[in-house]
């Protein structure tokens, strides 16, 4: 349960706007996983809407096993 706390308290510290790669559990079958892309929305919960190269991507923190933050494009 620690683990996933601390998941939610990570997911709800990145902003709209921050480039992640996140990994989710192989059960929910989205690909690519790991995807990387954009947050363009988040909540409370620690839920976000990723844009990657597939499009937007609806991210249940539950599903989240990893989440790393990536420098900005230039």
């Amino acid at each position: 349960m620690a683990v996933f706390e601390s998941l939610v308290k990570v997911l709800r510290a990145l902003a709209v706007g921050d480039r992640v790669k996140v990994t989710v559990r192989p059960e929910i079958g989205l690909f690519p996983n790991p995807m990387e892309g954009s947050i363009v929305e988040k909540d409370d919960a620690g839920n976000i809407s990723v844009k990657s190269d597939k499009g937007v991507i609806r991210i249940a923190a539950g599903d989240v096993l990893s989440v790393t933050k990536l420098p900005l494009k230039v």
